[in-house]
């Protein structure tokens, strides 16, 4: 993960921010404040333009952080399909847009423009350069071989490679999800319900349809009227949210080196305004959801990819370097083929790879008859592929052939854990704790999810983990006021899918 999109419907941000990005070497996308809607262009508004981004593009322009700047976010695209109803004047809202993009943002933008840095886009999405012919209003801004697009789909299953594009650049794409339980009980008043209050604070037009939808397509909801639906509800749309967002980004990494020639994939949003339903991978509180933790994989600057192909009926694997140079000495995957009902794996076939410096290896397709034969189905089993040099795991992924759902010998795991050692270190404003967890089990656990139940900011080792093995250990950091020595069991939330199994 090397960039922030500084979206269109939000602030500019402040000068600690870009020179933060600066020293971390992170880039920033960075859109001018204007967003999903269409403007006004009279004399005085036009002025305000002129100077606001005058002022930031002098700013923000020296910073070698930014890459590239954008004047509005979607405005073009809702132009073109007739988002807001302007069809019936088209005429004059695409003189309107002009005069504001072209005329008057772009202007004060090339005014600051270097040779280092590519020149402004006029929106996102669109098709970059191939909209000039059009001038910059294309008929399709979302053209898969130009540009970059913005892509969501409620009405089909997230969790499957196939229904996505295969674009140049994807600046925007991702899926809802709800804060864990704890930010909400920190939220809400004494008297309010909880799921009333998620439901008021669902800003999306189709409401909470699209989360328990694709929730319900793999994982063992319980009805409405029993007691612990709300929270499998907000556990599971983390799940369901870090699982469709894992595999679109894989997909697009794995396009780099294709004819599609994907570069980019910038994931819908990094964090969140209020305690909200929303496409966040941070919530307010600045705590991780499981789609943060799971990104620091699927993000990794070396990654095993294994994607479905229905057509086939096969996995397709793929090993993704971003590395300039990579040692290329005892490189091997491991495919794990593991039951639910069993801890470890119950059958393991490796073979020798290699790595291919700043691209993707294309590794092997996989023929799901050829792993999973003999006592192994498609209910009681599911894959694990692991990279590895030598005995050392590089990277890993999980292929599950059927919804968890569905799944035959998922069963109650007999979790135990165990606060295993405490440690503080005092700094000028805290204590930093540090906090070690054994989890023990006795069969497979799917998906563990910590959760602590204090008002701090707080980070895991890992998070929404498969435990195969009988023993792991997750380690805890928090900065609190004081050493929290007395940290106790009951202060952690600790859930699987089993728990919820039908």
């Amino acid at each position: 993960m090397n960039m922030l999109r500084v979206w269109g419907g939000g602030v500019y941000e402040s000068d600690y921010f870009y020179q933060l990005a600066d020293s971390l070497g992170l880039l920033i996308w960075q859109d001018m404040m204007f967003a999903c809607a269409m403007y006004p262009v009279n004399d005085e508004f036009l002025s305000s333009v002129r100077e606001e981004v005058r002022q930031n593009a002098m700013r923000l322009s020296h910073h070698p952080s930014v890459a590239i700047f954008v004047t509005n976010n979607e405005n073009e695209a809702a132009l073109v399909q007739n988002w807001y109803g302007t069809l019936f004047e088209r005429d004059r809202f695409e003189s309107e847009y002009r005069e504001l993009y072209l005329a008057n943002v772009i202007h004060e933008l090339k005014l600051v423009s270097h040779s280092s840095r590519p020149q402004p886009l006029v929106s996102s999405p669109s098709n970059g350069k191939a909209s000039e012919p059009d001038n910059y209003i294309s008929s399709n801004p979302q053209d898969n071989q130009n540009g970059d697009v913005h892509f969501y789909d409620y009405t089909k299953d997230g969790w499957d490679p196939g229904i996505f594009p295969r674009p140049r650049f994807v600046s925007e794409f991702g899926f809802q999800s709800f804060p864990g339980a704890y930010a909400w009980q920190r939220s809400k008043g004494e008297d309010d319900d909880l799921l009333g209050l998620i439901t008021h604070r669902q800003h999306h037009p189709l409401g909470n349809v699209p989360v328990i939808a694709l929730v319900e397509r793999h994982l063992p909801l319980p009805f409405p009227e029993n007691e612990n639906y709300a929270t499998a509800l907000i556990y599971f749309s983390q799940i369901a949210q870090a699982m469709a967002t894992k595999v679109e980004t894989e997909l697009y990494r794995s396009l780099r080196d294709t004819p599609h020639r994907t570069m980019g994939a910038l994931y819908w949003q990094l964090n969140d305004v209020w305690v909200a339903p929303s496409w966040s991978s941070i919530d307010f509180y600045g705590n991780w959801k499981l789609l943060h933790y799971w990104a620091r994989d699927f993000l990794a600057p070396i990654s095993i990819v294994a994607l479905y192909e229905k057509s086939t009926d096969s996995l397709n694997i793929s090993l993704i370097c971003d590395q300039l140079e990579v040692d290329p000495r005892e490189l091997n995957v491991v495919a794990n083929v593991h039951l639910w009902s069993q801890l470890l794996p119950r059958q393991s076939t490796s073979w020798d790879v290699t790595l291919r410096p700043n691209g993707v290896q294309y590794d092997k397709v996989i023929a799901i008859s050829d792993l999973l034969q003999g006592e192994f189905t498609r209910t009681n089993a599911f894959l694990e592929l692991q990279l590895r040099r030598g005995q050392d795991v590089i990277s890993r992924t999980h292929f599950f052939p059927s919804s968890i759902a569905g799944a035959v010998g998922i069963e109650d795991p007999g979790l135990e854990f165990e606060i295993a050692s405490r440690t503080c270190l005092n700094t000028t404003n805290v204590v930093r704790n540090s906090v070690s967890i054994s989890i023990q089990v006795k069969r497979p656990a799917v998906f563990v999810y910590l959760e602590l139940l204090k008002p701090y900011r707080y980070t895991l080792s890992e998070n929404g983990f498969m435990q195969t093995e009988p023993m792991h250990v997750v380690y805890l950091t928090f900065d609190a006021p004081l050493c929290a020595r007395l940290l106790r069991k009951s202060d952690l939330r600790v859930l699987t899918v089993n728990d919820f199994m039908r």
